[in-house]
């Protein structure tokens, strides 16, 4: 008998909707390991980032990142306009971005004309937690997958755009409660608006934090593989 292992309840749903039978379905819970991130934060004193906030960022608290692929659907072109519109709104703004690919002349070229942007190419481990740290918003105006997960084992709330072509994963962002997800996804002016309400507002960047980090003891790569064993015992018994 046929058996169906969904990434997300919105997969299980499309394909009941489509008739499958229900009780046939599990849904895992797709998810990456990130203890790493932990690992590396629990290393990572307030000096170390004090050090890396003076000579990055002139000591700017307003810092927003980005972690990824930079190729299309990631819509970095986006991402610079919206960044100085963030700039205008919050003159100590400061962009990071990591991570490489196809488009990363487009944040190469913003970095030589802005001091603010900060074109910092792939980091692993310590580095890369490090960087991030240093940041009050997690930026992701294209396609959103895993890295949320990643925002959230972070504690940096993510904002995106409400686009679609998101991954399944994407349904792990609920908007307003552990990050933020613009309606007007083809509008700098609204992004901006959202990322600097994150960037500001210190009880509602707290608050979706905190819902983040519970999130991120959900959708565990435990609890997948756990989820994924109890599916395959249970088409096993029909």
């Amino acid at each position: 008998m046929d058996w169906w292992f969904a990434y997300t309840p919105e997969g299980a749903r499309a394909v009941g909707d489509a008739g499958f039978p229900p009780e046939r379905i599990t849904v895992f819970n797709n998810a990456i390991d990130t203890s790493d991130i932990s690992r590396t934060l629990a290393e990572i004193s307030d000096e170390d980032i004090a050090a890396l906030r003076a000579s990055l960022v002139g000591g700017s608290e307003h810092v927003g990142v980005y972690v990824g692929g930079i190729y299309a659907h990631k819509r970095i072109g986006f991402l610079i306009e919206a960044a100085r519109r963030i700039r205008a709104r919050v003159p100590d703004f400061h962009l990071l971005v990591i991570g490489g690919g196809p488009d990363a002349h487009l944040v190469q070229a913003a970095a030589a004309e802005h001091d603010w942007i900060h074109a910092l190419g792939p980091r692993f481990g310590r580095d890369k937690s490090l960087h991030v740290k240093l940041a009050r918003v997690f930026l992701m105006p294209g396609l959103v997958g895993l890295a949320v997960l990643d925002a959230f084992a972070y504690g940096t709330p993510m904002v995106t755009t409400d686009l679609p072509y998101h991954s399944p994963e994407f349904e792990y962002l609920r908007d307003g409660e552990n990050g933020l997800v613009v309606a007007e996804a083809d509008s700098a002016d609204a992004y901006a608006a959202a990322v600097t309400r994150v960037l500001t507002d210190d009880d509602l960047r707290a608050r979706l934090a905190a819902a983040g980090a519970a999130d991120a003891r959900v959708y565990t790569i435990e609890n997948m593989a756990e989820r994924f064993a109890q599916g395959v015992l249970m088409a096993l018994r029909q």
